[in-house]
């Protein structure tokens, strides 16, 4: 009898999830003939056709060993991520998305994802942390309108509304000097930036290069401007009709919404009366587009397994890991909360000091340790997420925050919106009072 081998050079055969294994979204031991579940339920187990990377070359002796009854084991997968997701379809026998990357790590991951969302909890207990998705929490995205307590001060003192304005404007000079700013993660287009934030980016520089200029250099800035934000308006409207009935995915939302808050913030506090009243024609649309951009975050999330499989198959292979893909929804997920915020405040300060009276946009919960926000790599992010307390701030929880947390611990970001509920005096004297809390170092006596 011919015996078969597998020559130790060549590639084992990369085999799917059974079909009944699929269907029941259970782990495959893709074992041959059948695999363990088949086997134990008595049930026809049938694999759909394997796939084979261009760069694989398997004998063909092997590929005819490897089906038959007498190996008694299961091929070896190798660990691929499907790229293109949107061509899974009906030739696919349409695999739920937790087949899309056969890395068992990214399975249970999914699993924890569609397990997690149905839960009743806001993602502050420990336990809730340890998971890596508190995050996904849905009622995380609760938008809050209740007023402030009777006794806190009135948030429209111009004082604390310049303060954010001058905030916001740093922010964006910072994201230029600085690659990052508490509104613009310093990962979120470290991989990819799109045209339009590239001309934002660049806009902001050309604003501050130009502000102590002659008259003539601050007019060619401003039509600059206007022809950089006639274009993004274009562009949105020809993507539109290219991606219809496709939608837009969450990146996209940001790049759209944070260019145009770009803009806004500069021509809306700049002076120059044609560029304000260019930008106060463009209000309802940043509005609307920042409204789109939360609903769509919101939708992605109600299906947690094909959001975390989309941004894993983003991952080359030998990079990928469970906390890089957990960091970098992380990061979208908290770009689209604190450009919502910046967005809709902004707006509404400016509409307030025009006026001397706005809208209240509400608030969605943002994540406050700035542990978090700063860290440099996907394992310090994960390991800051076990270490720490509390996340996820809902603005019910606000209060107590002042009485169990330091200031410290907050990031920028974080603090000043935190200011803006409570005013500044009274964020002040909780600076003040966690100063002498801090116990004094003892001085040495010689």
């Amino acid at each position: 009898m011919k015996e078969f081998a597998i020559r130790p050079t060549m590639a084992s055969i990369w085999r799917r999830a059974c079909v009944g294994c699929t269907k029941s979204k259970r782990q495959c031991t893709k074992a041959v003939p059948a695999c363990r579940r088949c086997a134990t339920k008595g049930i026809p187990c049938v694999y759909p056709p394997a796939r084979q990377s261009n760069n694989l070359h398997v004998d063909a002796d092997a590929a005819a060993a490897i089906p038959s009854a007498t190996t008694g084991g299961s091929a070896n997968p190798l660990p691929m991520i499907c790229h293109d997701i949107d061509r899974i379809g009906n030739d696919d026998m349409n695999f739920y998305p937790l087949q899309l990357t056969q890395s068992d790590f990214v399975e249970d991951m999914i699993s924890r994802a569609t397990a997690y969302h149905s839960q009743p909890s806001i993602g502050n207990s420990p336990s809730d942390v340890s998971t890596g998705l508190w995050f996904l929490a849905p009622e995380s995205w609760v938008t809050d309108h209740s007023s402030c307590p009777l006794d806190q001060p009135v948030l429209t003192q111009d004082r604390m509304l310049q303060r954010f304005i001058d905030s916001v404007q740093d922010w964006l000079r910072r994201w230029v000097t600085d690659g990052g700013s508490p509104l613009h993660h310093h990962q979120l287009y470290r991989e990819k930036m799109p045209r339009c934030v590239q001309d934002a980016h660049s806009a902001i520089a050309l604003y501050h290069m130009t502000t102590c200029s002659n008259a003539d250099t601050r007019a060619t800035m401003a039509c600059v401007l206007e022809d950089r934000v006639t274009q993004l308006l274009e562009d949105q409207t020809f993507e539109a009709s290219l991606r219809a009935g496709q939608g837009m995915d969450t990146f996209d939302h940001i790049c759209r919404v944070q260019s145009l808050l770009t803009y806004q913030a500069i021509r809306l506090l700049d002076g120059d009366i044609r560029m304000r009243a260019q930008a106060e024609a463009l209000i309802p649309t940043l509005f609307l587009w920042t409204q789109q951009l939360l609903d769509n975050t919101k939708n992605s999330l109600t299906q947690p397994a094909r959001f975390l499989a989309n941004i894993a198959a983003s991952y080359p292979i030998v990079a990928i890991s469970e906390d890089a893909v957990l960091w970098k929804a992380w990061i979208l997920v908290e770009s689209t909360r604190r450009t919502w915020l910046v967005a809709n405040y902004l707006q509404e300060t400016y509409l307030h000091m025009k006026r001397g009276w706005s809208e209240c946009p509400g608030r969605v919960p943002n994540t406050m340790h700035g542990r978090l926000w700063d860290a440099t790599s996907a394992y310090a992010w994960a390991k800051g997420c076990r270490e720490i307390d509390t996340v996820l701030i809902s603005t019910q929880r606000t209060e107590k925050l002042l009485y169990e947390t330091n200031p410290e611990d907050l990031d920028e970001f974080s603090l000043l919106i935190v200011e803006l509920r409570y005013g500044t005096e009274r964020i002040e004297k909780w600076i003040e009072d966690s100063k002498r809390r801090k116990p004094q170092p003892m001085l040495e006596i010689i």
